[in-house]
């Protein structure tokens, strides 16, 4: 007759053996159970030990496999905190009592409450285990080979910064809600500029060709029916999924993923100090900054039906400021400067930069504390770091051009709730 020992050692065999059965959904299978076999040396601790083991083990058992069953499905109907791939995930509970909520364009969407947000980031904290490298933050080792990959993601990118970051967090948000991974090069201009954690980043991700490709219908709306497909499917998403609503529920850890690496944030903040300095007011305290990205150069007279912010519109977003907060400094970024100095209000709080490389722009832009954006979402994205209020030009497409037909009626699903439209 075995032994209780005997059968501890069973239970522990049993627990590994469904580890290595979900490995295709968790990638590092540990945590669950850390059984410590020294404690049958101390004094009355056999006797716990088999009660654990005849009683409490068995029903562990049971609770383990039925929750790596439930990840296993293709929907996932959890509306409360789960950790998953050691990711942090935020489903929206449906009969949630909290009169908490953020303004949206003809919606209300809930806001994450303070409870629920700490209860949540100490479990993430607490679960992941980073291994650094040179370029990043990684969680997987797993050899990349089609036979061994599920749950995956891996984003398109293309076109400018601005692009790319759209096409990040949207995947990032997909994957979040989904219970997927994410999968990015990094040679990436994205994984470049920030310090992205809890990504699987690898040298090549040639593999990612083989995936599924889901294809947007609205380069600037929201498609619910994109994300409609079983999580253990590898998919690429793309090409430009720039609407806020793709990733608005992962908002809080988008945040932490968007982090510039140290180089760029120290000569965004180099670059801060020395406008402080040439305006001799000792400390940025005594002012209120408010970056202004100007986009004209490839959208003036292009034929897909972009409309470039207008002079009156530049005017109506400076007087708002202007009227809200004291000593306020605008500090402006355009590649058609002559213009920009041209339509400008003749303001003498109008302070011009030049910088040759986009990520410093960005980075530069988004230490201030509002912003003006024009068009574009290179723009999209300063406004969106920095917070505040963020003003944006309401038509940034031409009435019955191809771009118009790529936002939905209103542009609600493009620019995000709480903008001021001018």
């Amino acid at each position: 007759m075995p032994t209780p020992s005997d059968r501890c050692q069973g239970m522990e065999q049993m627990l590994k053996a469904v580890c290595i059965k979900h490995r295709k959904i968790t990638s590092i299978c540990t945590g669950f159970i850390a059984w410590d076999s020294s404690t049958e040396q101390q004094r009355g601790a056999v006797w716990r030990e088999q009660i654990r083991c005849r009683l409490v083990i068995p029903c562990i058992v049971c609770t383990v496999v039925l929750i790596l069953f439930v990840f296993d499905t293709a929907t996932n109907t959890s509306n409360y905190f789960e950790i998953f791939n050691y990711q942090f995930y935020v489903f929206k509970d449906n009969n949630s009592t909290s009169k908490q909520s953020s303004n949206k364009i003809g919606k209300n969407i809930p806001a994450l409450s303070k409870e629920s947000l700490n209860t949540s980031t100490k479990t993430f904290m607490k679960q992941v285990n980073y291994s650094s490298t040179t370029t990043g933050l990684q969680t997987s080792t797993m050899n990349p080979t089609l036979g061994n990959l599920s749950h995956c993601l891996c984003p398109i990118f293309m076109n400018g910064l601005g692009n790319q970051m759209f096409q990040f967090a949207s995947n990032f948000g997909i994957a979040m809600s989904k219970g997927m991974r994410i999968i990015v090069s990094k040679h990436s201009e994205v994984n470049l500029v920030f310090k992205l954690h809890d990504i699987d980043i690898w040298d090549n991700i040639n593999i990612c060709s083989k995936f599924t490709v889901r294809r947007e219908k609205q380069a600037c709306a929201y498609d619910k029916n994109l994300i409609n497909f079983p999580n253990s499917n590898n998919s690429r998403i793309f090409p430009c999924l720039q609407s806020w609503k793709y990733f608005y529920d992962s908002r809080v850890e988008l945040r932490k993923q968007f982090t510039f690496r140290d180089r760029i944030r120290q000569e965004a903040e180099n670059n801060i100090n020395q406008i402080i300095k040439r305006l001799d007011i000792g400390s940025a305290r005594n002012i209120t900054l408010v970056g202004v990205h100007i986009r004209r150069g490839d959208m003036v007279n292009n034929g897909l039906g972009f409309n470039v912010a207008t002079s009156e519109y530049l005017t109506r977003a400076m007087h708002y400021f202007n009227s809200k907060y004291q000593n306020v400094k605008f500090i402006i970024s355009s590649l058609d400067v002559p213009w920009t100095k041209a339509n400008m209000p003749n303001n003498t709080n109008l302070i011009y930069t030049s910088y040759p490389k986009r990520e410093i722009v960005v980075a530069t832009l988004a230490l201030c504390n509002h912003t003006i954006t024009t068009v574009g979402s290179f723009g999209w994205w300063i406004g969106w770091l920095t917070g505040g209020d963020v003003t944006y030009f309401k038509w940034p497409a031409k009435e019955g051009t191809f771009l118009r037909t790529q936002y939905n009626k209103d542009y609600s699903d493009f620019f995000y709730p709480g903008w001021i439209g001018m």
